[in-house]
């Protein structure tokens, strides 16, 4: 195991009425090892030592770095107060670890889309991710690629359903599937590049002004559908947001 393997996310304590969030990345193979001990309890230190086979020394460094970041403390022993138990002072968010990615298919992102579209639950698979963004920003997390990768995938197969010769029907087409699904109301203006403007958007019409675009999900979904159509990758680039303060959504797409 290399240096770099395992990434350790984890939120630390908030303040009472007034969350703060700091995301501590854990790159160290023996502070990674741990705290996957402490993961799902407290511990004495003997036992830490004992379970990762290293120094005491070692053990006690880095369990002190992990106590400067606030991430661990301990607490005396009730029986013998001489020893000390560990436990996790944050909420443990999740982790990644390279050699699990490896583990994972290319193509997982792809099959949980299909399993919605197979169930003819695509509108309720653009909800949920909207639903989940909303939670992740919460708690401080940017997932922007994430949403915009499913995005894609959701594109591919609203591709098919909305496809058609005719460039003026393809877009009544996706016009006309964005109201019925309640997802914004859109116009286009074809120029040098595609410009779509999007008046009510779900993504981001009652989101809090963030100085800074946040449709992704959206965002892929048009880029892949204008791809799809001219067969060749287009890029998108929203202008205008909600949440930059602005009356609408504005993305213009241009190879």
């Amino acid at each position: 195991m290399t240096i770099s393997d395992p990434i350790q996310i984890i939120l630390n304590n908030k303040k009472p009425n007034h969350p703060t969030v700091n995301i501590d990345i854990i790159k160290s193979p023996m502070k990674y090892e741990i705290l996957e001990l402490l993961r799902h309890d407290e511990m004495h230190f003997e036992d830490i030592v004992k379970n990762t086979s290293k120094s005491k020394a070692s053990v006690s460094m880095h369990l002190r770095d992990l106590r400067k970041e606030g991430i661990v403390t301990y607490k005396a022993d009730p029986i013998d107060n001489r020893k000390k138990i560990f436990y996790l002072n944050s909420e443990y968010l999740g982790s990644i670890d390279s050699n699990r990615i490896k583990l994972a298919k290319e193509n997982q992102t792809k099959l949980m889309v299909d399993e919605f579209v197979q169930n003819g639950e695509i509108e309720y698979l653009i909800l949920l991710t909207h639903t989940f963004k909303s939670l992740l920003f919460e708690f401080g997390m940017d997932i922007s690629p994430v949403l915009q990768k499913v995005g894609n995938h959701i594109g591919e197969y609203l591709y098919e359903q909305l496809k058609d010769d005719d460039f003026d029907v393809f877009l009544n087409n996706i016009t006309r599937y964005w109201q019925e699904n309640n997802l914004g109301n859109l116009s286009f203006k074809i120029k040098n590049n595609i410009e779509v403007t999007c008046r009510e958007c779900f993504e981001s019409a009652n989101s809090a002004k963030l100085g800074m675009p946040s449709c992704f999900l959206e965002r892929g979904m048009l880029e892949t559908l204008f791809s799809r159509y001219f067969k060749f990758d287009l890029k998108i680039l929203e202008t205008k947001c909600y949440s930059m303060g602005d009356d609408k959504c504005v993305y213009e797409l241009e190879p």
